[in-house]
């Protein structure tokens, strides 16, 4: 008579990458990030294992800027170019290495499309520019953004702004044939015009209701005025 348990982790959404056989046969917990205070006591054990100075300013940056394992990866490069105080000048010449998040993760990428798309359909231009930013840092594909946009356009715009459509084509167009870095001009232009462009989702309605009739509705004649 063998038990078996097994624990796993993973940075994936388990609701994602698991088969629901596997889920229902599981128990899974989430971990949430640490907050300040654990932060603060995170870099306090810190301390009293690796004697050292930190600024305030430096202490406040680190507390409210990063994640613990982000944090303490940025204190382990900091104390190497100075190992006994931990300046905020340090800090952010290190900060490219560590700060973003990437889009490696199948949560975060799609977190972040997320977020830029309903920043559009909020019609928030900074927000907008804000999440285009952090998936161009991360390194996601012009492509993929350009097409996101497009979907946009045609969805959350449509005939209220017809011009928006070919706006977005035209910025895949430009974003396949450029490529970084100036493909982020392009795409930031776009952005700012879908973000600003009167909304309307009316033929994403249409269609979905015409769809939905179609499949739950015997087939209509076709009238002769119409063969």
């Amino acid at each position: 008579n063998y038990r078996c348990i097994v624990i796993g982790a993973s940075t994936e959404n388990p609701y994602f990458v698991l088969s629901s056989g596997i889920r229902s046969r599981s128990m899974l917990f989430e971990f949430k990030n640490l907050g300040q205070k654990d932060l603060e006591l995170l870099l306090e054990r810190v301390q009293q294992k690796i004697a050292f100075k930190i600024e305030d300013n430096a202490k406040e940056f680190l507390l409210k800027s990063f994640d613990a394992r982000a944090m303490l990866n940025l204190l382990e490069f900091a104390l190497v170019l100075n190992e006994k105080e931990i300046t905020l000048e340090n800090l952010k010449k290190l900060l490219n290495g560590v700060n973003s998040e990437g889009v490696s993760s199948k949560d975060t990428h799609y977190i972040l499309a997320s977020a830029l798309i309903k920043s559009l359909r909020g019609s928030d231009v900074d927000a907008a520019i804000y999440y285009l930013a952090r998936l161009i840092d991360a390194g996601e594909s012009a492509d993929f953004i350009a097409r996101r946009l497009i979907i946009f356009a045609s969805e959350d715009i449509s005939n209220a702004d017809p011009n928006a459509l070919n706006l977005a084509v035209s910025t895949l167009t430009a974003v396949k044939n450029i490529g970084y870095p100036e493909a982020r001009i392009i795409l930031s232009q776009c952005a700012v015009y879908l973000a600003s462009a009167p909304k309307s989702n009316s033929s994403y309605n249409a269609i979905n209701k015409a769809l939905d009739y179609v499949k739950n509705n015997p087939a209509l004649e076709i009238p002769n005025y119409l063969n």
